[in-house]
């Protein structure tokens, strides 16, 4: 029901599955949609059946499920929670009497409410996790997926059924949806997410520009470390790998890097263009050139800008301040992002053109004219 939020409750009460899905469904919500569609099982196997075969916005549910003799307390919580992670990605808000069973299992994405005959801070709860927007945006991921499967089984698929038929044509297919799905994530396919979020500067974004979220895959995918890994010190500093990724790939636990090259970042708020900018928004010029890796002055190829999102602050590598770190070492660091491509190879493109280049001596332009005119 797309003009209704969808809950699950579960609880072996009967009659509170009667009243709490009453009084959800009659609640007058401060939210879009405005309203709820309540579920009420007071089965817990059967509410897991529910979860793999339909999708719901929140589950509700309270601590003590199933026979209680085959459970501790404290385990209760902890393996209904584990249950409902491995159907599916969902919001969850135990009910409960008991919360001392599940106040160690309070997360952002897992609340605690207690039983109580006045309802209000259930109902609070619900609004609050809603407002987030976080099941706004697991809705509008999932609908995303299904519209490209479903353009991709009848269009292409059904058209092309026979050459599909075999094992390894099916393998083939599994191949080219899965591919198919990656790539309507790329750019236009995140600008069209980003619409369907209400997101407005999408609109306002040049055809040739990105987002600075593009830059980067949080957490990073890949096992090991890769070109473009930006990692977290300690001491708060931060560094990136340059060293090429297949030097890193580990065979037999080994890597062809014994020592991985990277380079140290400073922050862009200690430049002074960021602060004769801050000084003096009109002195804006200095600062763009270096965001667009062109600096005004001094070697304009040395610094390569990473912009911030989430806890990441604006960076530039600096090509100069190089640390030759033995692979293993990087295990004692947070490994914080992956840049994605083409930024990776942007960055050691760049990097490789810095220490690459060759300075030759000004040719002599009068020279060269003179000889034009005669």
């Amino acid at each position: 029901m797309n003009n209704s939020w969808r809950i699950l409750y579960v609880d072996d009460d009967l009659d509170a599955c009667t009243q709490v899905k009453e009084v959800l469904e009659g609640e007058k919500w401060d939210i879009t949609p405005d309203k709820v569609n309540v579920e009420a099982i007071n089965d817990f196997s059967l509410a897991m059946d529910r979860l793999e075969s339909q999708r719901f916005d929140l589950v509700i549910l309270d601590v003590r499920l199933g026979p209680h003799d085959q459970t501790r307390d404290e385990e209760a919580g902890a393996q209904t929670l584990h249950a409902i992670k491995s159907r599916r990605f969902v919001p969850v808000v135990f009910y409960t009497a008991l919360p001392n069973l599940v106040k160690e299992l309070q997360s952002p994405l897992v609340k605690v409410v207690v039983k109580e005959p006045d309802p209000a801070n259930l109902i609070r709860t619900i609004g609050e996790i809603f407002s987030a927007q976080l099941p706004v945006i697991n809705r509008a991921l999932m609908r995303h997926f299904e519209n490209v499967q479903r353009e991709y089984m009848w269009g292409f698929v059904a058209e092309n059924w026979e050459e599909f038929l075999t094992k390894a044509k099916n393998i083939e297919l599994a191949y080219l949806l899965a591919r198919r799905l990656s790539l309507s994530l790329a750019r236009s396919g995140i600008l069209q997410l980003m619409r369907d979020l209400g997101d407005q500067q999408v609109d306002i974004i040049p055809g040739e520009n990105v987002h600075p979220m593009e830059y980067y895959i949080i957490p990073p995918l890949s096992t090991t470390t890769e070109t473009g890994d930006l990692f977290n010190k300690e001491s708060g500093e931060y560094i990136v790998v340059l060293t090429p990724s297949c030097d890193m790939v580990e065979r037999d636990g080994k890597t062809k890097a014994e020592l991985v090259l990277i380079a140290h970042c400073t922050l862009l708020k200690d430049q002074r263009e960021y602060g004769e900018w801050q000084n003096d928004a009109r002195k804006g010029k200095a600062l763009e050139a270096l965001l667009s890796n062109n600096r005004q002055v001094g070697q304009a190829d040395r610094f390569h800008f990473l912009p911030g999102i989430f806890d990441i602050p604006d960076l530039l590598v600096d090509f100069q301040k190089l640390e030759a770190m033995p692979s293993n070492e990087l295990n004692n660091h947070n490994r914080i992002a992956s840049l994605d491509s083409p930024f990776a190879e942007s960055l050691a493109t760049r990097f490789v053109r810095f220490y690459g280049r060759v300075g030759t001596p000004d040719l002599d332009l009068n020279i060269i004219i003179k000889n034009l005119k005669s």
